[in-house]
Parts: structure tokens; C-alpha cells; sequence
């Protein structure tokens, strides 16, 4: 069968196999979870990787090879530019800090330098899709981001950034623990994944009384549209805590680590409840790590 027209590849696609439209509260799409089995994904085969887009609607001014990132770019970019060495280190970042290997599979950055292009673009070659700003896109031979150059773009290019460098070895990831991790990262690295604007909305609804850590729910959550902004800022939190003691952080390796190995590995919530050596109440334990990390940002103090 020969492959539907560029224009209606990837949207027929992620219709029919992707796990969902996934809106981060930085600001970007995610399509993951592309099932190969699909009789939809099998006919679209030969579609689904990059070269479907038409050239004439891609970023090609610049092209700069940077570790594991091939960034196009339709305007000049240096390539010790700060943030493309940001976005460089970035991956040894990611790699030291979760324990996983660094794969050479590329990981593509479009850039467009006119957010109104950039809409264009997306509205032409992703209808029907909101606008981001960002947005990260896995196929079975491909892993890319598509993003506008604008106030935020460092922030949005790190979170999408270390999407791609984590599914290019671990691409099974449960859908909570992706994004805990993205927003962990998007930070520039002196703030050592801590994220304030987690902690102050956290720490609010501490003081409310409407919130405490449930990884069960968390991991409940399979549609990337249920996800909000209570998911994104408890999924950063769990991965924040998990990172924060030696121990804990080999636990999320370790678990990683089997998750690569094997995507049916049980949830890790049943780890974190058979590990020796975690506190008798998890969720006192992680509620009284926002109340500190809210403390040492000079919220208002918790009950």
C-alpha cells in the first residue's frame, strides 16, 4: 500500500496508536506510545518517520550536530551558542543523574526562529492539535522536537530535550515518572531540579488541605489529556524526592533500569512499599519534603 499524503501521516497516526496529546505544563506536545501491532501503524509504516514533512517546511538555514542533537534551524545558530551547550551536557546530566546509558540514536531539534511560522507549521503539518509552544514527537524510527525560538524556548528545549534523550533507551517509560523527570531537568542546572513553582503550588494546596502524594493515582493516569497541573507539579515532586538521598536515587535507577529491560515491570509503587531501608509512611515523608523545600524558598509556613 503506498503511504497517505504527507500532510495527514503522523496526525492519522497518532489518532490511531499514539497514547496521547500530552499538554506539559511548560508548554509542549508529547507523542508517545506508538503500538506496532496497530493494523492502522502497519499500513502507515513506511510514513512514519521524519521524511514525510516536506523540506519546504522545515527549519534548513542551520544545521549543527551536538553529541546526540541534530538541530535545524531556519536562522543563524552559533554552535557554542550557551544554550546548545546547555542542551549538550544536558544528556550527561541525564545519563549520571538516572543511571542509564548514553545512546547515539539522534535526537532532532527544529527550531523556528518566527513563532508565527512555527504556528503555521504545526496548525499545516499537526491539525487540529492546540498550540504549544514545544513538542516532542517518538515514531518507531524517530525522535524529534519541533519548537518556537522565544523567551522560554531554554526551558521548553530542556524538558523536550531530556524527553528524547531518556526514550532513546528507556522508551516504555510510565507516562507520571516521563514527565516528573522532564520537569525536573527543564531547570537550568544550578537549581539542582529544584522547581519553585512546584513547591509554591504544592505547598498551596498543603495549607488548603486538598492535596497529598499519591503515586497510586499517579500512575492511574494513563491518558496524557487527564494529565494537569496538580499531576505535573506531584510527578516532579516524587521524582524530586526520589533524587534527593543516595539511596532513594539507586532505587529509581535501579528501577529504570528494569523498565528498559523489560516495559511490563511492575509499578513502583510496589518497589518503593518492598524497599527496605523508606520510612514507614511515604506519603508523610513526601509531604514533609515540600514543607521543607518550602521553607528553604520562604513560602508561608505549612501546618
Amino acid at each position: 500500500m503506498q503511504p497517505p499524503p504527507p500532510t495527514t501521516a503522523l496526525p492519522l497516526l497518532c489518532r490511531a496508536a499514539c497514547a496521547g496529546l500530552m499538554a506539559c505544563a511548560a508548554g509542549c506536545m508529547h507523542f508517545v506510545g506508538v503500538d506496532p501491532l496497530a493494523p492502522q501503524v502497519r499500513s502507515l509504516q513506511q510514513s512514519v518517520a521524519l521524511p514525510w514533512l516536506d523540506p519546504d517546511d522545515m527549519p534548513g538555514r542551520t544545521e549543527i550536530t551536538a553529541g546526540q542533537l541534530v538541530i535545524h534551524a531556519d536562522f543563524p545558530v552559533a554552535h557554542q551558542h550557551r544554550l546548545i551547550r546547555d542542551l549538550e551536557s544536558l544528556r550527561v546530566d541525564v545519563s549520571q543523574t538516572l543511571g542509564l546509558p548514553i545512546s547515539d540514536e539522534p535526537v532532532h531539534l527544529y527550531l523556528f526562529e518566527n513563532p508565527t511560522r512555527y504556528d503555521e507549521f504545526v496548525a499545516k503539518r499537526f491539525p487540529g492539535f492546540p498550540a504549544r509552544r514545544a513538542f516532542f514527537v517518538e515514531t518507531d524510527t524517530s525522535l524529534s522536537v519541533f519548537a518556537a525560538w522565544q523567551d522560554r524556548v531554554a526551558e521548553d528545549l530542556r524538558h523536550e530535550t531530556t524527553h528524547g534523550y531518556v526514550h532513546a533507551v528507556v522508551p516504555a517509560l510510565p507516562l507520571w515518572l516521563d514527565e516528573g523527570i522532564a520537569e525536573y531537568f527543564e531547570l537550568p542546572r544550578v537549581e539542582g531540579g529544584e522547581h519553585t513553582a512546584h513547591v509554591a503550588h504544592l505547598a498551596g494546596r498543603l495549607i488548603e488541605g486538598t492535596w497529598q502524594p499519591d503515586m497510586l493515582k499517579l500512575e492511574a493516569v494513563t491518558s496524557a489529556a487527564e494529565f494537569s497541573q496538580d499531576h505535573y507539579a506531584e510527578a516532579w515532586c516524587w521524582v524530586h524526592w526520589l533524587l534527593a538521598t543516595p539511596d532513594r536515587r539507586t532505587l529509581l535507577q535501579e528501577y529504570l533500569a528494569d523498565v528498559r529491560r523489560d516495559a511490563t515491570t511492575a509499578p513502583l509503587s510496589i518497589r518503593l512499599r518492598q524497599a527496605p531501608g523508606l520510612p514507614a509512611d511515604i506519603t508523610a515523608a513526601v509531604k514533609a519534603h515540600v514543607e521543607a523545600l518550602a521553607g528553604e524558598s520562604g513560602f508561608d509556613s505549612l501546618p
